[in-house]
């Protein structure tokens, strides 16, 4: 694949996640959807559209960048039966988490109630789920992008999910570290997706960030989980307030 295909297929993918089509790039860009999809499968796209395109994504072109540095072969997603195998043990799924965060075979074995057989066990399934690779010496090496993520309401997001609600919100997120923001207001659909395309980037910095901070020592690193939500919602108490129905649609 050439440097211009390598560089829309990475850009493709960021579409995806920001859940943007061809015909709202065509918009943004001011030409036709065909003119749109043939510049992207024959790899032809000037320096300026692609960063129009970056901004239709709320991403700095110095972030797309940093993505394309960061692509490769590696896996950005499991099948739903490989996530199945790792969630269906928790001592199975803490390695995994671990590995992804790029521990050490020694920072889990400090950390963590395993002995050396039983890790190197775990290690091992995972390398048979393509997660990484086990060399000489307990070393360990992902085969995942930066950008991996878990399947939209896979497996293993319904676990955290099941638990977040479990753990999560049982914190006054009052000490250092910790935030919680509620805000509630009237938006119209076009407000709401603007918001939606910020909350896309603070996750991309997020990811950056995360990558960039992988090379410093544990004690200086700490797990961080980021929740946000957004949707058109009423209070269920004030919604039985109601004389009559709501009958809005989201438009």
């Amino acid at each position: 694949m050439n440097q211009a295909k390598n560089v829309l297929q990475v850009v493709k993918g960021l579409l995806k996640q920001h859940k943007i089509n061809y015909a709202q790039v065509a918009e943004h860009l001011q030409l036709s959807e065909s003119s749109v999809k043939r510049s992207f499968s024959q790899g032809q796209i000037s320096l300026n559209r692609l960063i129009k395109v970056c901004e239709l994504m709320d991403l700095d072109f110095v972030d797309l960048l940093q993505v394309i540095q960061s692509q490769s072969d590696d896996i950005i997603q499991l099948t739903f039966e490989q996530e199945e195998v790792i969630v269906s043990d928790v001592k199975f799924l803490l390695v995994a988490v671990c590995v992804l965060n790029h521990w050490s075979f020694t920072e889990i074995i400090e950390t963590y109630d395993f002995n050396e057989a039983e890790l190197v066990s775990m290690l091992l399934q995972l390398e048979n789920n393509e997660l990484l690779s086990l060399l000489p010496d307990n070393k360990i090496k992902l085969k995942i992008s930066p950008h991996f993520h878990w399947i939209k309401n896979g497996p293993i997001q319904r676990f955290f999910e099941q638990h977040i609600q479990q753990d999560f919100w049982q914190c006054q997120f009052n000490r250092a570290g910790e935030i919680r923001l509620l805000v509630n207001g009237m938006l119209s659909k076009t407000s709401n997706e603007t918001m939606q395309k910020h909350i896309n980037r603070i996750k991309q910095q997020f990811s950056l960030l995360s990558e960039q901070d992988r090379h410093l020592p544990m004690v200086k690193r700490h797990g961080t989980t980021m929740l946000i939500g957004m949707r058109p919602w009423e209070l269920k108490l004030f919604e039985n307030l109601r004389r009559h129905q709501n009958l809005k649609t989201y438009q």
